[in-house]
């Protein structure tokens, strides 16, 4: 702060020219520090050649421990790990905005910065090489024009020479003969959140983090920016700000009231009152950091020491995740310290109904959310997916089903006392290993007595699981030749129908298709087959599409011959949900052997998407929460607004369950007024819920303003 108006101090400062041999000596002594060039390579006077070829360095620790997790689990399984997180000490990729005060009190301070610069940046780069830099000030919007003094004296940049050229700008002849201490850096967060006319555009996945250095206080609102803008700004492009408090008899210090309590100006006092906390009230809505009390003179020092210990968040995304993986942190996020390790205890569930023999795999994404919104989860807009913080997660589910082994019955006629000779096929199918051989006892061709005898088979697939079916296997008695002739037994057979639906839970709007499996046990062929199907009956006879049968029908009946088998599909479209079981009929001519297998049913489901959304009125800058069920499990759904602008990230892939959740933004100047959220998904008919979108509430300012 400046209350009288005084000519700057010249100064000269005895910095080395930007080449050289200071430049050349502090290269070496910095190569000397950090261990990648020995003592012994450099001369007695510190210019002569490396006498060594260079140390090797170390690899540095991984920043996800473990980085990968491979598993083979069961369907319905779960593993857990113990996850380590670090963070680097300076936030990833920083754009550096060092913002000062250019007011009369602050000489000193800049010329700390001026002097130092070298060691700060140098600081920052050590850590992160893809740093840049900016330079601006600010005045006092009582007597500075325009803009209250605020300038950016050099834009982000990644050219040290020209930072240091914008720091020797720096000038104190800003806020002379001012009625207060307070001055306007609130205003110069505003602008440099706000982009300061493309001098502080962020770079996308940048760290953005402001140095405010000053030694008073802001008005508010400050150049028409209220300090609830300036910090919904601050967190909308992911700002940290770090404050460094210079003391001083002329400043009231960056949360004062407005009163310096000096007595050479005992009436250079803000009316009304500042109110106080304002530097306290940003730095902890942006996860900053303050430093008070700092001498002039240990100003640069005071910004090196603001870049540690910087508080942060770790926190996590899945990305590219099989819909049968389940993957969960506890905590979901973690508080701590920049250059700590966050600690986690990772649990990842395999779902019951999990391909068997597949590999499921997911990436978890850590984010070091940066300046996160107080009191809340989200991830801010500096938390950018970085390929060195993931873990890849590989789980194999074990084949633990066994093989489906199929014989049929059959039933022939002895042609002598000793029995007859049956032959017949048995049947093995794997889901993962396709068609196996199957093992019979007694095997195809072999004598069965007269009688009834059962027939054991067997399969087993490549992960040992072995599957078993019977089959009842009865051998008539010869006729005995009448005396006199007697005439042949009639003619029977002993057919059997089997249903099954296919997928027996479907969607409106997509086929379920039956397939009925006609068997003829003997022992004579069975003539006249005719099969009928009957399908749940919707209440509208509009709500179903469904074909008639093409084979064994009334009017065309088929002719099975003993152990022998036809298959006869039907598909079935509905429009409206429906639940119920598809029932399946078989007769024929001939006198039926057993009438019991003649009927067969299977069990019918078609759901039918559903839409909620709340709230059904938004403002804008407000998210809308969209619920879907009975949505086809792991496809994805696209969301769009009818009018207005959909963000690029409107699409979300349908839970285990059927179920998602989705937050569709109205964004902040997006059209007011009646719109449509609609969900599509391939096949199946779009849903979509009215949602009216009204003018935001505005709030009151916090401080009255003052001309």
């Amino acid at each position: 702060m400046r209350w009288i108006q005084r000519e700057p101090a010249a100064r000269a400062r005895g910095r080395t020219g930007r080449g050289g041999a200071s430049r050349a000596t502090a290269l070496v002594l910095l190569l000397l520090a950090t261990g990648l060039v020995p003592a012994s390579a450099v001369s007695a006077t510190g210019t002569g050649p490396l006498a060594a070829a260079p140390a090797v360095p170390v690899p540095p620790d991984p920043w996800v421990t473990p980085a990968t997790l491979d598993e083979a689990l069961d369907p319905g399984g779960s593993t857990g790990v113990t996850k380590q997180v670090r963070t680097p000490a300076i936030p990833p990729r920083p754009d550096v905005v060092l913002l000062v005060d250019g007011t009369g009190s602050m000489e000193v301070p800049i010329e700390s910065v001026q002097d130092n610069l070298p060691d700060i940046t140098q600081k920052i780069l050590d850590a992160e090489p893809e740093s840049r830099f900016a330079v601006a000030t600010f005045g006092d919007q009582e007597v500075d024009e325009p803009n209250a003094g605020f300038e950016v004296l050099q834009e982000l940049t990644d050219d040290i020479d020209l930072v240091q050229d914008g720091v020797d700008a720096l000038r104190t002849d800003l806020g002379g003969f001012s009625m207060g201490p307070s001055e306007d850096w609130i205003n110069g967060l505003w602008e440099i959140a706000d982009g300061a006319d493309g001098k502080t555009v962020f770079r996308e996945g940048a760290s953005p983090v402001v140095v405010l250095v000053s030694d008073a206080s802001s008005h508010a609102p400050s150049n028409g920016h209220t300090i609830d803008d300036t910090i919904a700004d601050l967190q909308d492009k992911g700002v940290r700000v770090i404050g460094i408090e210079v003391d001083s008899n002329l400043g009231d210090g960056l949360n004062g009231n407005g009163n310096a309590n000096n007595p050479d100006f005992p009436d250079q006092i803000e009316d009304p009152p500042t109110t106080p906390g304002q530097a306290t009230r940003i730095i902890e809505a942006t996860g900053g950091r303050l430093l008070e009390g700092i001498e002039p003179d240990r100003t640069a020092q005071a910004v090196m020491d603001g870049f540690d210990n910087l508080p942060t968040v770790v926190g996590h995304e899945l990305a590219d995740c099989d819909p049968h993986l389940t993957v969960t942190l506890d905590p979901p996020t973690r508080r701590l310290t920049s250059g700590g390790t966050a600690t986690f205890d990772e649990n990842v569930d395999v779902s019951a109904d999990a391909p068997q023999g597949t590999t499921l795999t997911c990436t978890v994404q850590f984010l070091q959310l940066g300046a996160q919104v107080p009191g809340t989860a989200a991830l801010g807009p500096a938390a950018v997916p970085d390929p060195d913080f993931q873990q890849q997660i590989s789980i194999t589910v074990n084949d633990v089903n066994a093989p489906v082994v199929t014989v049929d019955d059959r039933t022939v006629r002895a042609t002598d006392d000793d029995g007859a000779r049956v032959t017949f096929t048995a049947t093995a199918t794997d889901a993962q290993d396709g068609a196996l051989p199957v093992t019979c006892e007694p095997g195809s061709g072999a004598l069965f007595p007269v009688g009834v005898t059962t027939v054991s088979c067997s399969a087993a697939d490549l992960a040992g699981n072995t599957g078993t079916d019977t089959a009842r296997f009865e051998v008539l008695a010869p006729p005995v030749p009448p005396v006199p002739p007697a005439p042949p037994p009639p003619p029977t057979s002993d057919i059997a129908v089997r249903a099954d639906v296919s997928p027996d839970r479907t969607y409106v709007g997509r086929p379920a298709r039956a397939r009925f499996t006609v068997t003829n046990a003997g022992p004579d062929a069975a003539t006249g087959v005719v099969l009928g199907a009957t399908w749940p009956r919707p209440s509208r006879a509009g709500d179903r599409s469904l074909p008639a049968l093409n084979r064994c029908t009334a009017a065309r009946p088929c002719t099975i011959p003993a152990g022998g088998r036809i298959e006869v599909t039907q598909t079935a479209t509905y429009r409206a949900a429906i639940t119920g079981d598809v029932r399946a009929t078989v007769r024929g001519t001939l006198p039926d052997r057993r009438t019991a297998n003649n009927t067969d049913t299977d069990r019918l489901r078609v759901l039918k998407p559903s839409l909620e959304v709340s709230p059904l009125v938004a403002k804008p800058g407000q998210p809308v929460l969209a619920r879907g069920k009975d949505y086809p499990p792991g496809e994805t759904v696209r969301l769009t607004w009818s009018i207005g602008i959909t963000a690029d990230r409107a699409s979300v892939r349908v839970g285990r369950d059927g179920t998602f959740e989705v937050q569709m933004l109205v964004l902040r100047k997006d059209t007011l007024g009646p719109r449509v959220l609609r969900v599509n998904a391939t096949d199946l008919p779009r849903r979509q819920k009215p949602v009216l979108v009204v003018q935001r509430n505005l709030q009151p300012p916090d401080f009255a303003g003052r001309s």
